[in-house]
């Protein structure tokens, strides 16, 4: 055993001077490498920008910035507006060849790389989402070449995939490092006013992995005045405070009033809530809108950096009380609580902002955010509608088969049966009547089986009795929601599923850089 465990022992040992002399090898070759190199002068790709620039780059002062993936359509369109504006601005664009491990490389690194077969090559390219139905063709890898008058920049464009988190670097030499930093200044004004996102609807999403922090278009809604079934006073109310402050904002900003201004929608699950949102999406045509819901409600940052950039906007924050319940109802607090009141509070009172936020537990809500001027300024219930509202909710969901045309009376019984019901509720009795409908014409009972379906008043309201039956318990649950307001409140601390190692506050550290043309 004691010769085994020496042979063993010798042989890690030959193991760890194997690995030392290796090492020792490659640092060997790599300076062989620089000296060769530098006796044949700078590379191929260092002789390109000197002959742009006029000077050798190789002890050129480097500027750049990191910026958002998704981002980098933005990049594209400024490049090409900046080139647009005169006449006299030129654009030559050079890729660069070599190893895979030119992609983790600097501008500085290769410039002044000795690397194996390092040149100029072709462009890279990426297909990148510039609405909901569209994409763009952008440079994804290359090195731009800029010049306007007596000013010549030279800017890699590059995607950085080291950290935890992709995202895009600019970086940019100048004979004058002034012009440098005029040039990123500049470019970062033009991604600003005339960004993709601009007059969008936005999801943001966690993603895993290197996409955290993505965007996703959502086609901008659709919806008329009369698809959205509330009370008159509270659809003035909403309407007023959302759609009314936009349609002044200019006179509003001359009087020196400002725009920042935040919509508490609550009630039980199904009222409502989302289909409001909805509505006023499909009325704010020219507002960018950014939607928060479950997990990415923890981008509330990126949320708020970008709807300060491309005001006027939306940040609508679904469900807010999964991460703005009460601070004493955890032991740990609620961090992410602090970051939407420190993000509400930072935009300032100049901005264009409407936050639109929606819950189902209004009396767990931190009192700093639905009690304070600034944070919330309406707060508006979205309740169960009453008999008038089921009529309207009836012949909305069943104007396909005919219910729109059915008589009050005709709808009597069906609005008898929901009372107290949830819209949500009243659509799921829509659907029942019309399953039994196309049921009645397949079992024979029905003969124009072939003709459209119809769906009478008699149908309604034995689907809205059969919803009720003590068999469809779980269904009203579900439809409605909880119905005992008391119930024990989610907790925010330890255990909670909305706490997260980015929710403990990590998630600034490995979260996405700042957005281009901010700070």
């Amino acid at each position: 055993m004691a010769d085994e465990t020496a042979t063993g022992d010798g042989a890690a040992q030959g193991d760890d001077e194997l690995r030392r002399l290796a090492s020792g090898l490659v640092r060997l070759i790599d300076a062989a490498r620089f000296l060769a190199t530098a006796a044949d002068g700078p590379n191929e790709l260092a002789r390109r920008i000197e002959a742009h620039l006029g000077v050798s780059p190789l002890d050129l002062p480097v500027v750049g910035q990191q910026l958002p993936w998704y981002q980098l359509v933005d990049v594209q369109v400024a490049v090409d507006h900046w080139v647009q504006e005169r006449p006299e601005r030129r654009l030559e664009v050079v890729g660069i060849r070599g190893q895979q491990q030119r992609r983790f490389s600097t501008f500085a690194e290769l410039l002044t790389s000795p690397m194996p077969g390092l040149g100029l090559g072709p462009v890279e390219y990426a297909d990148v989402p510039d609405s909901p139905d569209s994409t763009r063709r952008c440079i994804q890898f290359g090195v731009f070449l800029l010049s306007d008058a007596d000013v010549r920049v030279a800017m890699l464009l590059r995607k950085d995939e080291r950290g935890p988190v992709h995202q895009m670097v600019l970086e940019i030499v100048a004979a004058d490092p002034a012009a440098a930093e005029d040039m990123l200044a500049e470019l970062r004004r033009l991604a600003v006013r005339h960004s993709v996102l601009r007059g969008q609807v936005l999801s943001l999403v966690t993603g895993e992995g290197p996409e955290y922090g993505g965007l996703h278009f959502v086609r901008r809604p659709q919806l008329t005045r009369h698809e959205l079934v509330l009370p008159e006073p509270t659809l003035t109310q909403i309407e007023r405070h959302v759609i009314g402050l936009a349609r002044h904002r200019d006179r509003l900003r001359a009087a020196g009033q400002h725009l920042k201004r935040g919509l508490l929608l609550y009630g039980p699950p199904g009222t409502g809530k989302t289909h409001t949102v909805r509505y006023l999406l499909s009325q704010l045509h020219d507002m960018t809108a950014f939607i928060l819901s479950g997990q990415g409600l923890r981008l509330v940052g990126q949320a708020c950096a970008l709807a300060r950039l491309l005001e006027p906007s939306l940040v609508v924050l679904e469900d807010v009380d999964l991460i703005a319940a009460d601070r004493s109802l955890g032991a740990m607090g609620n961090p992410l609580l602090f970051e939407v009141l420190n993000q509400i509070d930072g935009l300032g009172e100049d901005v264009d902002v409407t936050f639109l936020l929606t819950t189902n537990r209004v009396d767990i809500l931190e009192r700093a955010l639905s009690e304070r001027p600034g944070r919330v300024d309406v707060a508006v219930e979205i309740g169960t509608p009453d008999e008038e509202g089921r009529r309207r909710l009836l012949r909305l969901y069943g104007a396909g088969v005919g219910v729109d045309a059915l008589t009050d009376y005709e709808l009597a019984g069906a609005c008898a049966a929901t009372a107290g019901r949830t819209a949500t509720y009243v659509r799921e009795v829509v659907r029942r009547a019309v399953m039994g409908a196309a049921f009645a014409a397949e079992d024979g009972t029905d003969e124009t089986e072939n003709a459209p379906l119809r769906v009478g008043g008699d149908l309604l309201e034995q689907a809205a009795t059969e919803l009720l039956a003590d068999r469809s318990a779980l269904t009203r649950s579900l439809l409605d929601g909880p119905q005992e307001p008391d119930a024990e409140p989610p907790v925010t601390g330890q255990g909670a599923p909305v706490m997260g190692w980015r929710g403990m506050g990590l998630g600034r550290r490995f979260g996405p850089p700042a957005p281009f043309g901010g700070s």
